[in-house]
């Protein structure tokens, strides 16, 4: 008879759990309906590895054509999400490079990530980095005939790490910029997205307007904090911007403890977020 009580204890929780949605500590999240912009994802390369890129594109038009990408996007968003017939960020010629025989020699393509990006690349329960981009990334790999390695870095250094050949390709839910698309080779589009934001329930924010005095965080280097600079009449507003966040989980974090009123992010990673947290 000691043991009913606790058994009734956890029966209850678990029949909380299932009705409720909610998560332990009751913090519920909203998205605004008014964004910081759509924008368009794409791979980058080093800026003149044309041969490279155009044989990545190749492969990546050849993966979409013969539906594989479609049924990879199905297993990780329930619907086919890939972009079609888009042109590149900025025009790539042959100009008969020795990029892709570099990769070609050394058999391997070398993939920078940011591991906390779910649903494009993450580490899951087995500690394994997985993921919607990994999945599309290996096949492409596989009809280049290398093998592809994945390399977690920190997205505030992708450029960098580029540069100096610690890897081949940033494919991990990057967004095309202008300035991106200066600095590097990037393929064709090949995935949509917009710039939300994400308030508690309970936080009275409503609008972008509502942000005024209020803490809006946001990745890194992300193109989160590009979407919020285009902004200048919203981003002046705030009352702090903190952009230091490493990854997007650790600002989720203090959002829901309060530590910030705002997070701007990502669309397919801020539902992936509130889902995981709900």
């Amino acid at each position: 008879m000691k043991r009913l009580p606790a058994l009734l204890v956890s029966a209850l929780l678990i029949f909380c759990f299932a009705l409720s949605g909610c998560s332990s500590s009751g913090v519920k999240f909203v998205v605004l309906e008014e964004d910081f912009g759509y924008e368009e994802y794409g791979i980058g390369m080093r800026k003149g590895d044309n041969a490279l890129t155009l044989a990545l594109q190749e492969a990546l038009d050849a993966v979409i054509a013969d539906g594989t990408a479609a049924e990879i996007s199905k297993k990780w968003f329930g619907e086919d999400k890939l972009l079609k017939d888009k042109p590149f960020p900025r025009e790539i010629v042959d100009t008969g490079d020795d990029s892709l025989q570099y990769i070609k020699d050394k058999g391997t393509l070398i993939l920078g990530l940011d591991v906390g990006f779910e649903p494009m690349g993450f580490y899951d329960d087995k500690g394994e980095i997985v993921g919607f981009d990994i999945d599309l990334a290996k096949e492409v790999a596989k009809r280049l005939g290398v093998e592809l390695v994945l390399q977690p870095i920190s997205w505030d250094a992708k450029e960098m790490e580029l540069e100096n050949k610690s890897i081949d390709v940033v494919w991990n839910g990057m967004s095309i910029t202008p300035e991106r698309a200066e600095a590097m080779n990037i393929s064709k589009p090949y995935l949509a997205n917009r710039m939300i934001v994400i308030v508690r329930e309970d936080s009275g924010i409503k609008t972008l307007a509502d942000l005024a005095g209020k803490k809006v965080a946001c990745q890194a280097g992300s193109s989160a904090l590009d979407a919020i600079n285009s902004k200048p009449e919203i981003a002046s507003t705030f009352g702090e911007l903190i952009s230091s966040y490493g990854d997007n989980p650790t600002a989720f974090l203090d959002l829901k403890s309060g530590r910030i009123d705002a997070l701007v992010v990502d669309e397919v990673v801020g539902l992936n977020l509130i889902e995981k947290n709900s």
